[in-house]
Parts: C-alpha cells; structure tokens; sequence
C-alpha cells in the first residue's frame, strides 16, 4: 500500500495533466452531442445524444474524483518513514602497552652553543645622474617662391608649403604709381580653373606682412597662389607660388 501511495504522490504531476486532457475530450464530446441532440428531428436521436451527454459527463466527474483523489494523497497522507536498522560497529578495544623505565644517565652536560651573531656589509647604494638629451625637432624649412619681378616677392607661404586653415602672407608689394595689390588663387587639380579672387589692399608693403589668406572653406588638394601689384595706369606684376591645402 504504501508504494502505491508513493508512485501516486511522484507521478502527481502527470495524472493531473492526463485527467485535464480527459476532462476536455470528454467536455468536447458533451458539447458535440448536445448540439447534434438539439439539431435532432427524431426522438430516438435525441435520446441517443442525451445518453452520450450523460456518458461524458460521468467521466469527467470519475476524472474529476482521480484529480481530488490524488491531491489528497499528496498533501494529506503522511506516509511512514522507511525503517532503517542501525548497523553496529565493534569498536576494537587497544591494548595499552606497559611502559619500560629507563634510568637516565650518570651525567648529561648541554652541549648546546647559541651561534654568534656576524655582521653583514650592506652595500652602499650608489646613484647615477644619466645626462638628459633635449632631441631638437626639426623645423620644415620654408623655400620662399621664385617671383620674376623684385618689386612683386612672396617670402610665404614658400614652395610646396602645405596649409591648413590659412597662412599669413609675407613679402613685398610695391610699384611705381601704385594702386593697389590683390590676393588670388587657382586650383590645380581641376583643369582650366579660373583664377579666384580673394582681398585687395591699397597700401604698399616691402618685407613685412602682406595680409592673411584664410582656406578653412577650400577643399583639400594642390593649389596656386598668385600675388599681383597693379598700378594707376592698369599695368601688373604678379608672383605665383604653388601650394598644398590639408585639413
């Protein structure tokens, strides 16, 4: 009895889920022949579908019984404990052996020395000044631009001088009966570009600073720079200078 108990209370689970799914198989054919005994035209169908009601109701209702029969078992039954003889273990009694005494010796001198301290030389920590080496960094050298005329020079940006936001523009700007002198530049990776202008001035400059040539808002890539003095009568010099524009 008690390992019946036990193998309802561990397959519990599983009864309940085989109970639930008869339950609705049987609750589905009620519902079917309640519907076909109610769409009956001859008394001896209905009564064939009342019976098949009354069938499939008295199986869910013994299922429904299993269900609470098995709850019950699980939660309220208190099964025995399985009985456990206790094993005996025989403890071995030791025999304790009589000890023999033994007479000391006629005269025992210690012959135990404490060992002498000896001093250890500590090395003397010696420091090292190591010469600091100051590594100059090389500065790009500026190669100022071959202008034709002395009067019209650009000492920067130099030749091939690469640029980022803009440089300041340096060299010399001057003529005789002078009007003004103008900042213009040129793209040379696009073919046939046209020459863009940039600022006028109208005070001559000789080796100083001709004015600022702002590029944020150029596009990367190689260019030319063009330094043009123009006089009273409309007559040019001009110095062009190729450059690099990197952002």
């Amino acid at each position: 009895m008690n390992l019946i108990v036990r193998l309802i209370d561990k397959y519990a689970l599983w009864i309940y889920i085989l109970c639930g799914l008869g339950m609705l198989f049987y609750l589905r054919a009620a519902s079917a022949a309640r519907r076909d005994g109610s769409q009956a035209i001859y008394s001896l169908e209905r009564e064939g579908a009342a019976k098949q009601v009354y069938r499939a109701s008295g199986m869910m209702l013994v299922l429904l019984m299993i269900v609470v029969g098995v709850y019950a078992l699980s939660n309220y039954v208190e099964l025995p404990a399985p009985s456990t003889s206790p094993i005996v273990v025989s403890t071995p009694t030791p025999e304790l052996a009589t000890p023999t005494r033994m007479s000391a010796p006629a005269s025992v001198e210690d012959t135990t020395t404490t060992p002498e301290p000896t001093a250890t030389r500590i090395p003397r920590r010696t420091i090292v000044v190591l010469p600091t080496i100051v590594q100059e960094t090389p500065t790009s050298q500026v190669i100022p631009a071959s202008c034709p005329h002395p009067n019209v020079r650009v000492s920067q940006p130099g030749q091939s001088q690469v640029i980022n936001q803009g440089i300041q523009v340096t060299g010399t700007a001057q003529k005789d009966l002078f009007d003004r002198y103008e900042f213009k530049f040129q793209s040379r990776d696009l073919p046939n570009d046209d020459w863009h202008w940039v600022q006028s001035f109208e005070t001559p400059v000789e080796n100083g600073d001709l004015g600022y040539w702002p590029t944020a808002h150029l596009p990367p890539g190689n260019y030319r720079f063009m330094l043009i003095a123009i006089d009273k009568r409309g007559n040019s010099q001009e110095c062009v200078v190729p450059v690099t524009i990197q952002h």
